[in-house]
């Protein structure tokens, strides 16, 4: 291996290792990754797992989802918000596949968009989008699937036909998925580029 790419192999490194423990420390801190109003909840923790992926790739957009999805769970057995998403969140088709999907699909769009994008302003972009559709897209499927009646009783949304869980999701999907976008794009686009342009000086 030559030193130019063990230089760029411990870079990696670093940076897996930072992102990793930003996410662990999003996770667990009250109001750092997570922001409530209401009975909605926008998350910010998604940002470094689409930073990293836009940086690293899908490989690494995908180890970070796994380290989000594993602080998840953990936080879900040890210190859970409430008695259901303590249920919730320890499943880890709600809490761990969604957030790896969603690492892997946003470096897997900046991959393939950055073959035609020189400055990589748009593939940032459009990473930071698809990962933000995928983690709401499947954890809120998969809450609706799974929990559907528990989670509409707890949030006082009582209907056999899940027709009001149903606009619920539709406007977490709407209200949250629109502002986690519009921040995921506005900090990962300059974050992201800046990590890139130290692992080309190597």
């Amino acid at each position: 291996m030559s030193k130019s790419s063990a230089m760029k192999r411990n870079l990696s490194l670093a940076q897996l290792g930072l992102m990793s423990a930003l996410i662990i420390a999003m996770t667990f801190v009250p109001y750092l990754g997570y922001i409530s109003y209401g009975a909605l909840s926008i998350t910010l923790i998604h940002i470094p797992v689409i930073i990293g992926a836009c940086v690293m790739g899908a490989k690494g957009g995908a180890i970070l989802g796994t380290v989000w999805g594993v602080s998840c769970i953990i936080k879900a057995v040890l210190a859970p918000p409430s008695p259901l998403e303590g249920i919730i969140f320890k499943n880890p088709v709600v809490a761990l596949i969604p957030r790896i999907i969603a690492g892997a699909a946003a470096g897997l769009v900046f991959t393939l968009v950055a073959k035609k994008d020189k400055k990589k302003h748009i593939a940032s972009g459009l990473g930071a989008i698809a990962g933000c559709l995928c983690n709401t897209i499947f954890v809120m499927g998969s809450i609706y699937v799974l929990y559907g009646e528990k989670y509409g009783a707890e949030l006082g949304i009582a209907s056999v036909n899940f027709g009001g869980l149903t606009n619920y999701i539709l406007a977490a999907f709407g209200i949250n998925a629109v502002i986690e976008i519009i921040v995921a794009i506005v900090i990962a686009i300059p974050v992201s580029l800046a990590l890139r342009k130290v692992r080309t000086k190597i």
